[in-house]
């Protein structure tokens, strides 16, 4: 049975939005859009004006006919669940994905990267701190390709405290550097022995670090017992 407007244009805006990463809250950021008009359209419940299929052109750098007209996208079952799932992910996490396609497809296509880096790789809690000795570390060779400007070591997080954005066992990189903006991802030390990572907020003689997750409480304490290690590159 052929599809109606709505559903080809709904047809259309997913696989784009999947495509270039977007998420609806992204979608509706960008452009200023409602997010249940947003909604209405993924939803395939209502079509949208010209004007806002031109704004939607205009933003993936697309003819106008390519959300409006159906398409084929070669695609297949398996690229359909590739796709369903990456369309979920925090865009931190699409942008693992798309390198990670794009290292598959160097391989495949010959085009290897054989240059590797090693980084010191430490360990850190997403939660209560955790002891940590600054002599209790390995190291891990990494394609250079996957190393994000700016790195100089690569830290595993152990707990929950910074889901979903950083998942628990997750390793994440950082940048050395002493201080952080507020409501910026740190690698800190409590005292002398704790390390946990953490959204970072400064007032004055007191620092607040703050959970991903709600299910953690804030950690209060007095800025001269926190030591910033470094800043989480995401």
């Amino acid at each position: 049975m052929a599809l109606g407007n709505k559903e080809i244009f709904a047809n259309n805006l997913k696989k784009y939005m999947a495509k270039y990463g977007i998420d609806r809250n992204k979608l509706c950021a960008d452009l200023n859009f409602k997010y249940m008009t947003v909604s209405d359209w993924i939803n395939a419940k209502t079509y949208p004006r010209i004007d806002k299929i031109e704004i939607l052109a205009s933003y993936f750098n697309i003819k106008k006919s390519d959300l409006v007209e159906e398409k084929s996208f070669h695609s297949s079952p398996l690229l359909d669940q590739i796709t369903k799932k990456a369309a979920k992910l925090y865009p931190p996490r699409q942008k693992k994905v798309l390198t990670f396609t794009q290292d598959q497809l160097d391989e495949q296509e010959g085009r290897v990267e054989e240059e590797r880096q090693t980084f010191r790789l430490r360990k850190s809690a997403a939660g209560l701190g955790i002891y940590v000795d600054d002599d209790e570390y390995n190291y891990e060779v990494v394609t250079s390709s996957k190393v994000p400007h700016g790195a100089d070591e690569l830290v595993k997080i152990l707990g929950d405290s910074m889901e979903p954005l950083i998942m628990k066992g997750e390793k994440v990189y950082i940048h050395h550097q002493p201080m952080v903006e507020n409501g910026e991802i740190a690698i800190v030390r409590i005292g002398e022995e704790e390390v946990t990572c953490k959204h970072v907020y400064i007032n004055k003689k007191e620092v607040t670090l703050k959970s991903e997750n709600p299910k953690y409480d804030d950690m209060h304490y007095d800025a001269e017992k926190i030591t910033i290690l470094g800043k989480v590159i995401l």
